[in-house]
């Protein structure tokens, strides 16, 4: 035999049996992991026989990765085989992680990521016989299922970092199997909302809104977050509300959405323009009205605060247009009537103040008379509200209030009861 000979042939014995060795390891992997086949083992093992055997399937199916990984030798059913178990093993392998173990976890996160997740990712691309697919998919529709109760109970202790994890996780589990989580997604999104993980909101309200979940609300938040991120309306978030007024070309939100970026960027007319498209949609529609009163409203209090009140006072008046035209279209709108109460009174507050600067006694006067004609316009509307919601505490006080300072004294009689009878 030649040398050239006899070299193919120490390679191809070579290559015999390191495939033999890895189908082995791999089969050895599987028996040690029969036991925990129960989903519920984990619940069941009282004295850790069963975890033990997990331990012992992770050894096996790590020396069969190994020499994978030098080289792999494997028919593509075998190679769909190794994938499997290394992936459910895994996925146990951390599920059953106890304290002791979290460091380890946390600073190898990626690797695991990978031999979970990843590893099941592979065995559904490569077991074209659908020999595992209905396994992982019941694996993981049982812990997307886990995740998702695990991150609404962690979300709702304002654990909002730890309820990210399960949220995207559950969104992860749904992935290996080709399909979207749109519930977690959301939730996801939401999290990353709270802990203020811009990036993660964005990518997981993109996704919802691009799968239509929620669509008008996902736009919304979308463009809540690339704001936030880019510190203030952006060219980004415009691109997207655009996008969403595509879907949703009647959602007010986003034509508010639009409003606020026109009017960041100092081009009123194309503001005032966003707002008008809602009333021409829809001219009948007393919420329309009433955003456009609550948003010139918002905007008269953010310029007073600024100083500048001449053009809050200009905001105040559209405002009060959209209270009344709302109010026009629904007389029960107790809402709108105590936003309007509440419009004239901060007006009348902060006419007020700006009198108490002026040096010419006539134009004193008249601006005090002005201030005091705010208030005397701000309680019939704050009546009509209470009339509506009778035991609105927020209400009664700001009447009481002002009919202190309208020397109302009846009126101020028959409030103060009202307060007191509710413990107030």
């Amino acid at each position: 035999m030649t040398l050239k000979k006899l070299i193919i042939a120490s390679a191809l014995a070579g290559l015999t049996t390191f495939t033999y060795g890895q189908k082995l390891e791999t089969t050895n992997a599987a028996v040690a992991y029969k036991p925990l086949n129960n989903p519920m083992w984990m619940m069941m093992d009282k004295d850790g026989s069963l975890k033990k055997k997990l331990y012992e399937a992770k050894t096996q199916i790590d020396k069969a990765y190994t020499k994978y990984e030098t080289a792999n030798t494997l028919k593509p059913k075998d190679e769909a085989k190794l994938f499997y178990y290394r992936g459910i093993i895994y996925l146990d392998y951390l599920m059953s992680a106890d304290s002791s173990m979290l460091p380890e976890l946390e600073k190898n996160e990626a690797l695991y990521d990978e031999a979970s997740i990843g590893s099941l990712k592979k065995a559904m691309k490569l077991d074209t016989r659908g020999m595992y697919k209905k396994q992982i998919e019941t694996k993981m529709q049982m812990l997307r299922g886990m995740s998702l109760q695990g991150g609404v109970a962690l979300f709702q202790q304002e654990k909002y970092k730890e309820a990210f994890g399960a949220f995207s996780g559950a969104a992860e589990m749904y992935d290996v199997i080709g399909l979207k989580d749109s519930l977690a997604m959301y939730n996801a999104g939401l999290a990353a909302d709270r802990i203020g993980d811009y990036d993660n909101a964005i990518k997981y309200f993109k996704d919802c809104a691009e799968i239509g979940y929620k669509t008008e609300s996902s736009y919304q938040l979308l463009i809540s977050n690339v704001n936030k991120k880019n510190g203030g309306p952006s060219d980004e978030a415009y691109a997207y509300i655009v996008e969403g007024k595509k879907k949703n070309p009647e959602s007010m939100a986003l034509i508010i959405e639009e409003f606020n970026y026109h009017l960041a960027k100092g081009d009123s007319e194309k503001a005032q323009a966003s707002l008008e498209e809602a009333i021409k949609n829809d001219p009948n529609n007393p919420i329309f009205h009433y955003q456009i009163g609550a948003t010139f409203d918002e905007l008269a209090s953010k310029k007073h605060k600024e100083g500048k009140h001449k053009e809050a006072e200009l905001f105040a008046q559209k405002s009060i247009a959209g209270y009344k035209k709302a109010i026009e279209l629904k007389p029960d709108y107790a809402d709108a009537y105590f936003n309007l109460g509440v419009l004239f009174n901060n007006e009348s507050f902060e006419l007020n103040s700006l009198v108490n600067e002026i040096k010419d006694e006539v134009l004193y006067a008249k601006e005090k008379e002005k201030a005091t004609s705010y208030l005397k316009e701000a309680y019939p509307y704050l009546e009509k509200s209470n009339e509506l919601q009778p035991k609105d505490v927020n209400t009664l006080k700001l009447l009481k209030n002002i009919y202190f300072n309208l020397e109302m004294e009846n009126e101020y009689a028959v409030v103060k009861a009202k307060l007191e009878a509710l413990g107030q």
